[in-house]
């Protein structure tokens, strides 16, 4: 009986140890969550500028599979490649896609160097689609067109490489229209869409600048660095065009930079062709809300000094309305 008891106790003794360092063995500290870092303004535009290209590339997609490839007035009519009769049967599709989706362009091209415009006579011409493309049966990409717009396209084949193929484009300023609303959170934010000098025509550049609802203030053709200024748009300040230039200058040089004498910063997104080949950027400057008041002060005169300089463009613009 006393063995008995003896075993019980020491059975009892040792389970309650085990139990113990069973606890302690399962026992684990808790792990304090780790706070995300905070992006900055250029990681953030860039972030979203790629969102966009995702959106609006599956956009235009799923509306040219959805709709236009199924109607057979079109599908016909790019098989027996009538662009005419395409042009005719593709007509409506470009106005619901310029009303809903911002698309500025709709193209056919029957084959790989030959295209044309849906709604528009007299915008037809050659262009080459890059061999690459070709093999593919979609590709979303940006390119320069032949009247010098950027733009991103969205090219796909029509039923078969024989028949063609739809390419609807988006003009880059139509691209940056939210970006002022993604950055506002680090002060008043102005956004600028720039382009390539290298292969732009300057009277073309003239043309595109004077016809755009959102043209720079103040902007001319800026000959010093390989970047021209088309349009701008968000609540921050409009420089005057000395400083424009400054802009032009430190974005043709920094994917992010700072103008002290403002205390302004900015970034760049540039924007590439399929074979690499720059054909403009995104730039954008951040005004500190303290520091409003203080450039208002100074910039009123650098603008009235360019506004006669202003004028005097003007007068060129009249010679290629």
């Amino acid at each position: 009986m006393k063995k008995l008891l003896f075993f019980s106790v020491c059975s009892l003794c040792f389970f309650h140890s085990f139990h113990l360092k069973a606890q302690e063995i399962i026992k684990v500290d808790t792990v304090s969550a780790v706070s995300p870092v905070k992006q900055t303004p250029s990681e953030k535009m860039r972030d979203f500028v790629h969102m966009e290209e995702a959106r609006v590339c599956n956009e235009l997609r799923s509306f040219a599979t959805e709709y236009i490839f199924k109607d057979p007035a079109f599908i016909e009519a790019a098989k027996e490649r009538n662009t005419r009769q395409v042009a005719k049967a593709a007509s409506k599709y470009a106005k619901i896609l310029a009303k809903e989706y911002d698309a500025d362009f709709l193209f056919y091209h029957p084959n790989t160097r030959f295209f044309v415009r849906v709604n528009d006579k007299s915008y037809r011409g050659r262009m080459r689609l890059p061999a690459d493309l070709i093999s593919s049966s979609s590709a979303c990409f940006w390119e320069r067109l032949p009247s010098q717009d950027v733009v991103y396209s969205m090219l796909i084949k029509v039923d078969d490489e024989k028949a063609g193929f739809l390419k609807i484009s988006k003009k880059l300023p139509r691209m940056v229209t939210n970006i002022p609303d993604i950055l506002s959170e680090y002060g008043k934010v102005r956004v600028y869409t720039a382009l390539d000098k290298t292969g732009l025509k300057k009277m073309a550049w003239f043309k595109m600048r004077h016809r755009e609802p959102n043209k720079t203030k103040y902007s001319g053709w800026c000959t010093a660095e390989n970047l021209a200024f088309l349009t701008s748009i968000g609540s921050g300040e409009q420089y005057a065009k000395k400083i424009q230039k400054k802009l032009l200058a430190l974005s043709d040089e920094n994917k992010d930079f700072v103008y002290p004498d403002l205390k302004l910063s900015g970034g760049v997104m540039p924007l590439f062709a399929l074979n690499e080949e720059r054909l403009g950027a995104i730039v954008y400057t951040i005004t500190p809300f303290s520091e409003d008041k203080k450039i208002d002060a100074q910039n009123e005169q650098e603008e009235n000094e360019a506004l006669s300089e202003e004028n005097t463009e003007n007068i060129l613009y009249r010679f290629f309305d």
